[in-house]
């Protein structure tokens, strides 16, 4: 009971990392369309959503997560700043601009809506446990 006391930090990110690949693959998953690219010699061409690819980044973020978590919990350290940058690029990939790869728009009822909810609630999720390592730390050093 002590070790998942001192380890509850890791705990709830390895299951927020679990979460996050649920939601993106079983209960939100993002858009199965695919957008369809005319050119100009006539030809149309098709290709994944920006939502795709989002949903490739967020898994592969929630993987190095999870695998973090479990070494973390089996040496009994508390990592405070690599969870951080995973919520911190887990909210990223939602956004468009330069660092972001984006979703679709709000309000045109698309599937990929919930995902940016799962993925936005989760990152909340992962920041709130990094948060909780941060002070399990201190008050180890206290000790």
């Amino acid at each position: 009971m002590d070790k998942i006391k001192s380890n509850i930090g890791s705990i709830i990110a390895m299951i927020s990392g679990f979460l996050m690949i649920g939601a993106v693959k079983i209960w939100a998953p993002v858009c199965q369309k695919q957008l369809e690219l005319f050119w100009k010699s006539g030809d149309v061409k098709f290709t994944n959503m920006k939502c795709y690819y989002t949903e490739r980044v967020v898994i592969y973020l929630s993987v190095i997560l999870i695998v973090m978590m479990i070494i973390a919990i089996i040496e009994n350290t508390k990592p405070v700043v690599v969870p951080s940058i995973i919520a911190f690029f887990m909210y990223i990939s939602t956004t468009k601009g330069n660092l972001g790869i984006g979703m679709c728009k709000t309000g045109i009822g698309m599937q990929c809506e919930g995902t940016r909810t799962w993925i936005y609630g989760v990152a909340v999720a992962i920041l709130v446990s990094a948060l909780i390592n941060f002070f399990m730390k201190k008050r180890d050093k206290r000790k």
